[in-house]
């Protein structure tokens, strides 16, 4: 201990217990009140289950979110890290008289501050099942994401969860929807699905998509009706492939507005509207 620097934090005794827990679950989530009541975040540094083969035996290994080193990237590219070789450690184990999950502090310490307060921390900021499933229910129907946090917030009004937690866990929805199909190959399912017409065209011997344009068949129907009025028009940087979204608008005979179609286009040259027109 010799070693560790000016800013020293002792939080031994706040975890110091003889009270014995009758299951794993019972003593990680002790343990991770016990942290975040002093503004400690506990995660699990090791794991181990007895399985009758040598040296496995049931064990968990507590430490600080600031523990171990940061590792540099094979590039040798420099990127912000937390971790600062705080030395904490707590080790859990079944007690040999069988009495249940014993806690033993091995290091207490921390070598550096505590905040003053966990809101915003991603750790206290985790969703738990409910809140997951809240916002995967609220998802589904395609609310905005910033509505979904005060619907979190006004359900569980315990929740100190960021904007960030919740776009993060629509990220992990969308993936688990998705499945191992790409991008545009689950575009080109919901599209099918929903019932729309749609054609594409991909690059001279290649699988690679160009362009590739949607429309509703009610919208089909409208523009036959009224075709004489059209409104188009793109939007940039809407999507990660960075190519123009291209929309198009109707009007009605009482001057009441309908989308068209839509389109992704590899660029704005004459030939990608010729294209586009030929299918109208």
């Amino acid at each position: 201990m010799e070693n560790l620097p000016k800013i020293c934090v002792d939080t031994t005794d706040a975890f110091m217990t003889t009270e014995r827990f009758g299951t794993r679950e019972e003593v990680i989530r002790w343990i991770k009140e016990v942290g975040i009541d002093n503004k400690v975040t506990v995660i699990i540094s090791r794991s181990d289950t007895e399985t009758g083969k040598r040296g496995r035996s049931n064990k968990i290994i507590f430490g600080c979110d600031k523990g171990g080193k940061h590792k540099i990237s094979d590039s040798g590219t420099q990127s912000a890290s937390k971790k600062c070789g705080c030395p904490f450690k707590i080790r859990s184990t079944p007690a040999k008289d069988g009495s249940g999950w014993k806690i033993d502090v091995k290091c207490g310490l921390h070598n550096h501050g505590l905040p003053d307060r966990l809101e915003g921390h991603s750790f206290i900021g985790r969703l738990t099942t409910d809140e997951k499933q809240h916002v995967a229910d609220l998802a589904k129907r395609h609310v905005a994401p910033r509505n979904i946090l005060l619907s979190l917030q006004d359900k569980f009004p315990e929740n100190v969860t960021r904007i960030t937690q919740v776009y993060k866990h629509k990220s992990v929805i969308e993936k688990e929807i998705r499945g191992p199909r790409s991008e545009i190959q689950h575009l080109f399912k919901l599209i099918e699905d929903a019932g729309y017409v749609y054609w594409s065209r991909k690059k001279d011997d290649s699988e690679v998509v160009r362009e590739i344009f949607w429309a509703h068949p009610d919208s089909v129907k409208l523009l036959n009706i009224f075709p004489i009025v059209l409104v188009m028009d793109s939007t940039y940087k809407t999507n990660k492939y960075i190519q123009p979204l291209f929309e198009i608008v109707g009007m009605t005979s009482t001057e009441l507005t309908f989308a068209v179609g839509f389109a992704y286009m590899e660029s704005e040259q004459t030939e990608n509207f010729c294209w586009i027109e030929i299918l109208l």
